[in-house]
C-alpha cells in the first residue's frame, strides 16, 4: 500500500515538472499582454517564488531551509544540511484591459523562474537559478478619432497606428548566504542580465476606408540588445522575543548602473528600404533598490510578515523617440521613469505542522496584499518627453496554500498553488488603461535528501 502510494506521488512529481517545461519557451516573449510594457523596460517582473507570492510577495526577513527564498540572498545560510532543493514555477494571467468604455480580454501564460539550492558547509548555502527581470509583450492598434482634409486632393483621411513589442530581460544568479556567527546572516547574488526590445510603429493612411500610399507614413521599429550584470547583497537577523516566538529582521541592497548595451532607431521607408535613424551607445541604466522587512514566527504554527522597497529610478536613461517638427530623433533620457516603492504584507498559517494523522492538518494556508507605486512616466503624443502622465499603481490581493507532498522517504516536497487579483490603474489620471487580472501561479518544491547516508541492514 505504502509503495503504491509512494508511486503516485512519484507520477505526480514527473507529470508536473513535464508540465513545466514546455513554458521555458513562453518565458522569453513573457507572461504579459499589457500595452504599459511599451515603455521603460518593460514591466517589472514579481521575484517571490510560489509560495510567497500567495503571501503577497514577502521574503526580505524571511529564512530558506526545506525552501529556497532568492529574494534575500542571506537566506541561503539556513538550507537544510541533508536536502537538495529544486523549485520550478508558472503562472497564467486571465484579464481584461479597459479605457473609455472600451474592453478587451487578455490571457498569457509564463515561466517564472527555475531554482535550485543546498548547502555547502555548515552556515554556508548556495543557490542559482534563472529569473525573468522584465516583460515586454503587447499589440494594439489606435484609429485617429477624428479624419482631416488632405490639401491637395480635398479628401478626407484617417490615420491608423499598429503598435507591436517584444522581448524583456532575463538573468541567471549564483548566490551564496553564509552565518559569520549565532543568528546573524549575510549573502550575496551576482547575476547575469541578458536580453532586448524590438518596439515597432506602424501607420496606415486611408481614404474612405481604403489604403492610400500617397502618404509617407512614420514606420519605425527601437531595437536594443543587453548583456550586463546585477549584484545584490543581503542581511538578515533573529532573536528570540519569547521561548515561542522569533522576529527577524532583514535588509537588502541591489547596486545601479549603467547598462553595456546599444539601442537603434530605424526607419522602414515606403521604397522597402529600411534606414538607420539615430543610436545611443550605453545609454540605458538600471536603478539602486533598497529593502527592509520583518517577520515574526509563533511556533511553527503562525508565520506574520512586512516588507518595504525602493527603487531609484529617477535619473535613469533609455533612449526614446522623438518626433518634432517632421524630425525624428533617438536620444537617451532620464524623463522616463520616477522613484518607486511598494509595500508587501502576508501570513501562513499550518495548523499543526507534525501531524501524522488528517492531511489538511499539515497544509500551509497563505494570504497577502500588496501596493506599488508608478515607476514610469508616460509620454503624451510623439511631440517630445516634457508632457507626459504618471505611469500605473499596483494593487494586488493574494491566497493560496502549501500542499505537502508526501512519502516514506520524503515528507518536505511541496506543491504550492497561488491565486492573485491584479489591478493596474493610472493613479491621477484618468486617460490610460486600467488591469485586472486574476492570476494563478503554481510552484512545485522539490526537497530530497540527497546527502542523508542510509544504513544498510
Amino acid at each position: 500500500m505504502n509503495q503504491l502510494k509512494s508511486t503516485k506521488i512519484s507520477n505526480l512529481i514527473v507529470f508536473l515538472f513535464l508540465a513545466l517545461c514546455p513554458l521555458a519557451a513562453i518565458a522569453q516573449s513573457g507572461g504579459t499582454s499589457s500595452s504599459y510594457s511599451r515603455f521603460g523596460l518593460g514591466l517589472l517582473n514579481d521575484q517571490a517564488q510560489g509560495w510567497n507570492r500567495a503571501m503577497g510577495g514577502v521574503g526580505v526577513a524571511l529564512p530558506s531551509g526545506n525552501k529556497l527564498n532568492t529574494m534575500n540572498p542571506a537566506s541561503y545560510a539556513h538550507l537544510d544540511s541533508l536536502s537538495f532543493i529544486l523549485d520550478a514555477g508558472m503562472s497564467g494571467n486571465f484579464g481584461h484591459m479597459s479605457m473609455a468604455g472600451n474592453r478587451v480580454n487578455v490571457n498569457s501564460a509564463s515561466l517564472d523562474y527555475v531554482l535550485a539550492g543546498f548547502r555547502l558547509h555548515k552556515g554556508l548555502g548556495i543557490s542559482f537559478g534563472f529569473k525573468p527581470y522584465s516583460t515586454i509583450s503587447y499589440n494594439y492598434t489606435t484609429v485617429d478619432k477624428e479624419a482631416y482634409r488632405d490639401a491637395a486632393t480635398g479628401e478626407l483621411v484617417r490615420n491608423t497606428t499598429n503598435y507591436q513589442g517584444d522581448g524583456g530581460l532575463n538573468q541567471v544568479f549564483i548566490g551564496l548566504g553564509w552565518k559569520p556567527f549565532q543568528n546573524f546572516c549575510i549573502g550575496a547574488n551576482m547575476g547575469l542580465l541578458w536580453g532586448g526590445y524590438d518596439h515597432v510603429m506602424m501607420q496606415e493612411y486611408t481614404t474612405d476606408g481604403e489604403s492610400n500610399s500617397h502618404f509617407d507614413a512614420f514606420n519605425f521599429m527601437q531595437h536594443a540588445d543587453v548583456l550586463t550584470y546585477k549584484l545584490d547583497f543581503g542581511a538578515q537577523y533573529a532573536f528570540r522575543v519569547s521561548p515561542r516566538d522569533w522576529l527577524t529582521i532583514g535588509a537588502t541592497v541591489g547596486l545601479g548602473h549603467k547598462f553595456d548595451g546599444d539601442a537603434f532607431l530605424y526607419r522602414f521607408m515606403t521604397t522597402g528600404d529600411t534606414l538607420m535613424v539615430d543610436g545611443e551607445k550605453d545609454g540605458l541604466d538600471i536603478p539602486m533598490s533598497y529593502a527592509g522587512g520583518l517577520a515574526w514566527q509563533h511556533k511553527n504554527v503562525l508565520l506574520v510578515s512586512a516588507d518595504a522597497h525602493y527603487q531609484t529610478w529617477e535619473g535613469c536613461r533609455i533612449p526614446a523617440m522623438v518626433i518634432e517638427k517632421g524630425n525624428v530623433t533617438y536620444p537617451s533620457t532620464d524623463k522616463m521613469y520616477k522613484n518607486n516603492y511598494s509595500v508587501h504584507v502576508g501570513a501562513e498559517y499550518t495548523p499543526d505542522p507534525l501531524a501524522t494523522k488528517g492531511y489538511f492538518k499539515r497544509v500551509k494556508y497563505r494570504i497577502g496584499v500588496s501596493y506599488s507605486s508608478p515607476y514610469l512616466n508616460i509620454p503624451q503624443g510623439t511631440g517630445g518627453l516634457e508632457s507626459s502622465s504618471e505611469g500605473p499603481e499596483e494593487f494586488g490581493v493574494s491566497l493560496g496554500f502549501g500542499l505537502p507532498i508526501s512519502n516514506r522517504y520524503n515528507n518536505r516536497s511541496m506543491v504550492n498553488l497561488g491565486l492573485q487579483w491584479l489591478r493596474r490603474a493610472p493613479g491621477t489620471h484618468n486617460n490610460l488603461i486600467t488591469e485586472n487580472y486574476f492570476i494563478l501561479n503554481l510552484g512545485v518544491t522539490f526537497n530530497e535528501r540527497w546527502f542523508m547516508k542510509f544504513k544498510i541492514q
